[in-house]
């Protein structure tokens, strides 16, 4: 009794201790198979592969990687620090994210070729390997080779040759709106000579308000080579001499002549389509082009419409017949090639009339580009077309020989210095020819009806039977 009590205590205790005795089950049974723990087995296997992975078991290792030998007193007091010396920094490891890849077990791939990359040497086929080798120490280099080498070597030259950025300039030992700051012009593509870079000029040019912008090649070129204010005329003098008066009025005269000849053709291209018609002729010719044809459709049509002859379906051509085509076209396109060839052996027999032909066409050039020139220097002196109004000359100023009078006091005169003025301006092509435009203004037609002539309205029949009861 007594050793079964203390048998029972025994195990009491130890399940209070958290350590539960192994149950006591049969082995050779199939119920074995889902009880069977082996939790002791797996801890035993992971201790060995952790000795397997810090190098050796603890037993084997000496005390002095598992122990430190502490040598330092304890003091109860703590020792300061004097100020004056500065701590030391601990000793930067390598960083954590380094760490981390480093390979924490001492046991070797037992796969050494795994997760490397071949080098260049190991890849390809060895046997091609082997034949290139032995062609570049014959001297024999592959094309695409040798473009790669010339290639690699031009990039090495450009990057050598590559100029460097300027540095920004930080020290400013000069006056910046001085003398060197004055020379910042409008208009002027002379940029001051200061020892600063392109961004900080361009900077200070913006901000000052100076800036340089980009101007075409054509904005400082003349459309025209007439001069501002032209001389008037001799003969528009107020005590002009003979000579000069009547070569003024035979210029006037020219062009009214000119004006009355150019009305006088085009009444004469237009006198019959302007001639009156009487009345009568004119029905008479309308009736005549309305009732044309008229008289073909009123005849009588046969019952019996024409007959369309039927249209016969094209053959398919036989093997014989494309045979045939074929052998014309080669025979066609030989004789083409034959004769081509004839005439290139043909045209060195030509040679002294070929280089007279390239002579001729040279000297037709070059007498085309003096004429373009001429025309193009004539052009200068005339107004350009610059819109849909074309540019018409003033009126010549001239006098009568009764209006001229011998003294500026007594001169009639003759056109106007604002008119003068727009036309030079026409001439020189600064503004388009145009026209006075007007304005005609169309009111709305306003229809109301008189009073006198509206419709008299209705009275109510109700109301006015109400009035007299």
């Amino acid at each position: 009794m007594i050793g079964g009590k203390t048998t029972a205590w025994l195990v009491n205790e130890s399940d209070k201790l958290g350590k539960k005795k192994p149950k006591r089950i049969v082995k050779h049974k199939k119920k074995a198979w889902r009880v069977t723990s082996i939790e002791d087995v797996e801890r035993y296997l992971e201790s060995k592969r952790l000795d397997e992975r810090l190098g050796a078991p603890f037993e084997e290792r000496p005390s002095e990687s598992l122990f430190i030998l502490d040598t330092k007193a304890v003091t109860d007091k703590p020792v300061k620090s004097e100020p004056t010396k500065r701590r030391k920094l601990k000793e930067i490891g390598p960083l954590r994210c380094y760490s981390i890849l480093t390979p924490s077990s001492a046991v070797q791939d037992p796969l050494k070729k795994r997760n490397r990359v071949r080098l260049p040497e190991e890849r390809g086929d060895p046997l091609l390997r082997k034949v290139m080798e032995e062609r570049r120490a014959r001297g024999k280099i592959a094309t695409r080779f040798v473009q790669s080498m010339k290639h690699h070597q031009e990039n090495v030259d450009a990057l050598a040759n590559k100029k460097k950025p300027e540095r920004l300039r930080t020290v400013f030992d000069f006056d910046l709106w001085g003398e060197a700051g004055d020379s910042l012009m409008i208009g002027d593509k002379r940029v001051s000579a200061l020892d600063l870079s392109d961004q900080l000029k361009t900077y200070t040019m913006e901000k000052i308000g100076k800036r340089i912008y980009s101007r075409p090649t054509t904005m400082f070129s003349k459309t025209t080579g007439l001069q501002p204010v032209e001389f008037p005329h001799p003969g528009t003098s107020y005590n002009p001499t003979f000579q000069d008066h009547q070569a003024l009025l035979k210029e006037a005269y020219n062009v009214e002549a000119k004006e009355i000849r150019a009305e006088v053709k085009t009444r004469r291209r237009l006198g019959p389509m302007l001639k009156k018609i009487p009345i009568q002729r004119k029905e008479a010719q309308w009736w005549t082009e309305m009732t044309q044809g008229l008289a073909d459709e009123e005849e009588p049509t046969n019952g019996a419409e024409e007959e369309v002859p039927a249209v016969r379906p094209t053959k398919p051509k036989t093997r014989k017949q494309k045979i045939r085509a074929k052998a014309l076209k080669w025979q066609d396109m030989r004789r083409k090639k034959l004769k081509e060839a004839k005439k290139r052996l043909l045209e060195f027999d030509r040679l002294r009339s070929i280089r007279r032909e390239i002579r001729k066409s040279e000297e037709l050039t070059v007498k085309r580009i003096e004429i373009r020139k001429k025309e193009k220097e004539a052009k200068m002196f005339k107004p350009a077309m610059l819109s849909k109004y074309k540019y018409e000359p003033p009126q010549i100023e001239v006098n009568l020989s009764e209006d001229i009078v011998g003294t500026l006091r007594g001169l009639k005169t003759e056109g106007h210095v604002l008119i003068d003025r727009y036309k030079s301006l026409q001439r020189r092509n600064i503004i388009e020819p145009r026209i006075r435009q007007t304005v005609n203004y169309r009111y709305k037609h306003k229809v109301f009806t008189k009073r006198s002539h509206s419709e008299p309205k209705g009275l109510k029949v109700g109301k006015r039977n109400n009035k007299e009861q």
